[in-house]
C-alpha cells in the first residue's frame, strides 16, 4: 500500500473512500512480494498491481463489493479450492486457483475512508519518504494492534513497514543525468543531483529530483548520509573531483558506486584511486551500466539502473531465457 501512497492520498483528500487490496502472504513462485497493492479509486480507476495481471480481474470485483459494503475480504489465489492443502487453515478465505505462476497468495481487501486517521497518517508519512508501519488484523480486516484475545485464540496481524526511501546521488548535471534522475525516481529513489555549476542545476532540467545541490561534490558527499542502500552515480567526467567522490562513496559503504567513462578513463581513475588507498575497488562499476547497446540518454539510464537493481538483488543480469528454475521464487529468495 505504501508504494501507492501519493495516489491514494490524492483520492482520499477529495473526501472519497477507496478500496485497497494488499498481498499479505505470498508462497512459492509469484510475481510480487508481500505488501504490494492495487487500489480501486473513485470513478472505477485502478492503480497498482498485486500479481501482474493474473488475479486483478477478480480483485476488482471484490474491491467493488468491499467499497460498497465496507466489509473486508481475505481472498486467496492459487490454493486448491476443495479444502485440501493450506486452505483448511483459513476456512473464511475465498480461494480461487487463478495464479498462473504456480504460487500462492493471500490478499486483504479493505475499505479506507478519510476518517481512518491512522491509515491516512501512515500514508502521509510514507509519501514524505520517512519510515512508518501499519498493522492490519487479518481476522477483522481492519486496522488493529497485536493483542492476545481473552479466550486465548490466535490473532493474525499483517504489519506493513516502509523503511523510508533509499537515496540516489547523481554527480554531474550532464544531459545523461537528467534521464538517470528520472529513471531512479521512477524506481522509488530519493534523488539528489550535485554539481558545482548552478547554470546546469535547475528545476526545469531535473523535475524528478528531490534535491539539487550546488557545491563541490566531495564536500557535499562528505556531509550527506550514505549507507548500504545508497546509490552513487558519477557522470561528471571531471578529473578534479571524480576520484575523490568515488573514494568517499566506497569508504562510506554505498551499496552501488558507478562511474561513466571509457575503459581508458577507468584505468586512469583506478590509478588515482590506488594512490588514495581506496578500499573495495572491486565494487566500483566502471564503465557504468549493463551492456545493452545503449546510445541515447534514456537507454543509458536504463542500462545504469538495471545494473543498480542487479547489484541490489545479487542477480546476474543475464537473460531469463538462459536460466532455469522458477523465476519469481528466485527473485523472492534474493
Amino acid at each position: 500500500m505504501f508504494e501507492l501512497a501519493p495516489r491514494l492520498l490524492a483520492a482520499l483528500d477529495t473526501g472519497a473512500a477507496i478500496a485497497v487490496a494488499t498481498a499479505v502472504d505470498v508462497r512459492g513462485s509469484a510475481p510480487s512480494g508481500t505488501g504490494t497493492s492495487m487500489a480501486l479509486l473513485p470513478g472505477g480507476r485502478v492503480v497498482g498491481t498485486v500479481s501482474g495481471g493474473c488475479v486483478e480481474g477478480a480483485l476488482f470485483e471484490t474491491a467493488e463489493e468491499v467499497l460498497a459494503t465496507g466489509t473486508p475480504v481475505l481472498a486467496g489465489f492459487g490454493f486448491e479450492p476443495d479444502g485440501s492443502d493450506d486452505a483448511a487453515e483459513n476456512p473464511d478465505a475465498l480461494w480461487a486457483p487463478a495464479l498462473r505462476c504456480g504460487g500462492r497468495i493471500e490478499v486483504l481487501v479493505h475499505r479506507v475512508t478519510p476518517d481512518d486517521h491512522a491509515i491516512v497518517d501512515a500514508l502521509r508519512t510514507a509519501a514524505s519518504g520517512a519510515a512508518t508501519s501499519l498493522g492490519l488484523s487479518l481476522e477483522a480486516g481492519m486496522l488493529g494492534s497485536v493483542v492476545t484475545p481473552a479466550d486465548g485464540c490466535r490473532t493474525r496481524v499483517f504489519t506493513e513497514y516502509a523503511g523510508g526511501r533509499a537515496r540516489c546521488i547523481v554527480v554531474g548535471a550532464v544531459e545523461f543525468a537528467v534521464a538517470v534522475t528520472s529513471m531512479a525516481a521512477m524506481l522509488g529513489y530519493a534523488v539528489t543531483v550535485v554539481d558545482p555549476r548552478p547554470v546546469f542545476l535547475t528545476d526545469e532540467r531535473f523535475p524528478a529530483a528531490q534535491d539539487l545541490v550546488v557545491g563541490w561534490p566531495p564536500r557535499v558527499l562528505a556531509d550527506t548520509a550514505i549507507d548500504e542502500r545508497t546509490v552513487v552515480v558519477v557522470l561528471s567526467h571531471d578529473d578534479r573531483f571524480d576520484a575523490e567522490v568515488l573514494d568517499l562513496a566506497l569508504r562510506r559503504g554505498a551499496g552501488y558506486v558507478g562511474a561513466m567513462g571509457s575503459r581508458s578513463t577507468h584505468e586512469s581513475r583506478l590509478e588515482r584511486l590506488r594512490d588514495l588507498g581506496t578500499p573495495d575497488l572491486g565494487r566500483l562499476r566502471s564503465p557504468i551500466g549493463l551492456d545493452i547497446g545503449a546510445t541515447t540518454p534514456a537507454e543509458l539510464a536504463l542500462a545504469v539502473m538495471a545494473e543498480v537493481v542487479t547489484v541490489r538483488t545479487g542477480h546476474s543480469g543475464r537473460p531469463l531465457v538462459t536460466e532455469s528454475g522458477p523465476i519469481h521464487e528466485r527473485l523472492a529468495t534474493a
